[in-house]
């Protein structure tokens, strides 16, 4: 090596690094106590001292510990008039405490649970310190900005993950949730994967992990997958849950067919989640019409967005501070607030327009004012809107009520076919649904026969609309035209709707209709109907291979003995149940866990309640995201950040974590792990250039 060479390698980073861990190798086990010399001759006392701040002193215990020889202690004192006695008051200046530790952790996860960035941890330990300088853990904080971005990614959201890992282990069957969504900040397809449950006497709902992509197939998909469920158990996911295009149902159909051939078993299949279904119905259905509703209330946001003048003006001349609210296009049924707020400003709306024509104020030569106006020409666009609102509001209870973790797969059943039968008798003869009294009479209903049609003069339409089209016939009794058109439009509204429905919705799932069953209410009500439920719940499980054949007639003597004794002498508990207010989860535990009698059955009943009726979990998941990210965030620092706010929000906030031995060791590894990563990322990118020069 060349004079210039040597002196390049002395000014690289890692050769500076090696040095300064060979000059100061770190504290040796003697160096942990301090020899204090006793004389009973003598009143002076000559205390060693053990921090050896001098420089030749440093430089020889470097040199000692590079060579692997440990420094001695000092020799003990042979007069018999001297004792040596030792003392660990020195410690503290070689070790971090453990108190430390645990505020930097505690500071950590307050700025990820409270979407500070790591830059606003820069020089906080200074402001501890000033802030409180009577502290020891003040003095000793360092919680800065680049050990509180390593501390959350390499300790504390390994750990976390770790813990609830375990948990998920201990029980048999576990559902995993996906969904995929655009990440704008790093510009990949973001696929979140969320785990479900059982842990303790709740089925939980728990953030596992993020992958980031480009194309986002069906093959792509199931292998990340396959890569997470190899770590936890492939046999034992019961169930994928997903929304419904046709990648994820490939996936799905890849997921079952490798399973059968690794264990025999297959997953359970009830659909896709209910909430996108009913969702996308709705969509269907206002896309069906010519109203394009979508396109006005878009419109009317776009006309006031952002534009400071034409908003004095409209307040100027209308007196009025309220403007449309922002609409959104993928989630229809959320601009149920959109519409009203539509109704209540439309006579100011036309002050403004008007005062815009006659040249009051500046007339704005935009797409969106033109619009406007062709609403306003239109006299039965509050009609429209009305109706629009009033099949909104039909079905909003439905998604608000499964807005939720908690098992409400029992329940679905009924209350979907409380919706299809709702929309369907707007526009269905009386005399055909009269005979559509459960759910598979139901779904034998000929919706698309005109013949089963009401006249489209009879239409349910809702009592406002009918308000609204009395009044257009008042003012304009000729032009029965528009009316009859516009009674067509909500006919082919609903008519899309419950073809939708029909097509997509869990309802036809024999599972989803069997597992009314575990509805207390309806458990309740008739043994023989509960036990053909049962029995249908089993002969697919059996099919599945999630329980024994030979087990089956011991479930069901179990569940007979349930129904006549114990169920029976709680009727009020169960003739009550509110699924609003109540967790049917707690509720069967509290009812057949730790119960010998009902072992069997207790099985069963928590393998299917662990079943998820859909994605709300994942959905909300995208919020978080859009919460946590801030430019130039890592992908596995949004991930570290998603597993620390799960774990906090499970254990019901920052001041309920644990903070044991195997937390504590992960945090103080934390930093060697960062380092190691770093090599890895640097071996990483020298590779490519050699790569990239034997290419050129």
């Amino acid at each position: 090596m060349g004079e210039s060479a040597l002196s390049s390698h002395m000014k690289g980073k890692k050769h500076q690094y090696l040095m300064r861990r060979l000059m100061n190798p770190g504290p040796t086990v003697g160096d942990f106590f301090q020899w204090t010399n006793n004389t009973s001759n003598s009143t002076a006392t000559s205390t060693s001292t053990p921090n050896r701040v001098e420089s030749d002193s440093a430089v020889e215990a470097a040199s000692g510990v590079a060579a692997g020889v440990a420094p001695l202690p000092p020799t003990e004192s042979t007069n018999p008039h001297q004792t040596t006695t030792r003392t660990t008051s020195t410690i503290t200046s070689f070790v971090t405490s453990n108190s430390t530790l645990k505020a930097e952790i505690c500071w950590a996860a307050k700025v990820v649970t409270s979407h500070y960035s790591y830059k606003s941890c820069e020089n906080v330990g200074d402001v501890f310190r000033t802030m409180f300088s009577d502290s020891d853990i003040a003095k000793q904080f360092t919680g800065g900005e680049r050990k509180v971005a390593y501390l959350t990614t390499f300790g504390i959201a390994p750990h976390f993950s770790s813990l609830m890992k375990a948990n998920a282990k201990k029980e048999s069957e576990y559902v995993l949730l996906f969904d995929e969504s655009l990440n704008r900040e790093i510009k990949k397809c973001q696929l979140d994967m969320h785990m479900r449950f059982w842990s303790d006497n709740q089925v939980n709902s728990r953030y596992l992990t993020s992958f980031f992509m480009g194309h986002h197939t069906a093959e792509h998909m199931y292998e990340k997958i396959e890569k997470v469920c190899s770590d936890i158990g492939f046999q034992n996911l019961i169930q994928l849950s997903m929304d419904g295009p046709n990648v994820n149902w490939k996936t799905f159909s890849l997921a079952q067919q490798n399973i059968e051939q690794q264990t025999g078993k297959k997953m359970l299949n009830i659909g896709s989640c209910g909430l996108h279904i009913l969702h996308n119905a709705f969509r269907a259905g206002c896309a069906s019409t010519d109203w394009d509703l979508g396109n006005a209330l878009s419109s009317l946001k776009w006309l006031f967005k952002d534009v400071p003048a034409r908003r004095e003006d409209y307040t100027k001349v209308t007196g009025s501070t309220s403007f449309p609210l922002d609409f959104c296009n993928h989630r229809w049924l959320e601009n149920i607030e959109v519409a009203e707020r539509a109704l209540q400003i439309l006579p100011s709306l036309q002050m403004y327009i008007s005062a815009a024509k006659t040249k009051t104020v500046t007339e704005p030569i935009t797409k969106s004012f033109k619009t406007a106006q062709m609403i306003l020409q239109d006299e039965l666009f509050p009609a429209k809107l009305n109706f629009f609102l009033m099949v909104a509001r039909e079905i909003t209870p439905f998604l608000k009520l499964y807005q939720t973790d908690k098992p409400m797969l029992p329940f679905m059943c009924s209350d979907l076919t409380n919706t299809m039968r709702s929309l369907m008798e707007k526009f269905i003869k009386p005399s055909v649904m009269k005979n559509a009294t459960t759910p598979i009479k139901l779904l034998q209903v000929d919706y698309a026969d005109p013949v089963n049609h009401m006249d489209v003069t009879k239409l349910r339409v809702g009592f406002v609309t009918e308000r609204a089209l009395e009044e257009h016939m008042k003012k304009k009794s000729e032009a029965e035209k528009p009316r009859l058109e516009f009674r067509q439009n909500c006919k082919l509204f609903l008519l899309k709707m419950v073809a939708k429905l029909f097509e997509k919705a869990p309802l036809k799932y024999p599972l989803v209709r069997s597992l009314s069953v575990l509805d207390p209410r309806v458990l309740l009500e008739s043994k023989d109907v509960s036990t053909r439920k049962l029995t249908t719940i089993l002969r697919l499980l059996v099919e599945a291979g999630r329980i024994e054949e030979m087990c089956c007639d011991e479930i069901l003597r179990e569940f007979g003995h349930f129904h006549d004794n114990s169920m029976i002498s709680a009727s009020d508990s169960f003739r009550n149940f509110n699924p609003q207010s109540e967790r049917l989860d707690e509720f069967y535990h509290g009812h057949l866990s730790n119960k010998p009698d009902f072992h069997h059955l207790w099985r069963v009943l928590k393998l299917v309640l662990v079943l998820s009726h859909g994605q709300a979990s994942v959905e909300r998941g995208f919020s978080v995201n859009k919460e946590v990210m801030v430019e130039n965030l890592k992908e596995h620092s949004l991930i570290a950040q998603r597993i620390i706010i799960d774990h906090v929000n499970h254990i019901g906030g920052l001041l309920n974590i644990v903070y044991t031995k195997e937390l504590l060791l992960s945090a103080a590894a934390a930093r060697q792990k960062y380092h190691i990563y770093l090599d890895e990322q640097k071996r990483l990118k020298h590779d490519e250039q050699k790569a990239q020069k034997r290419k050129g």
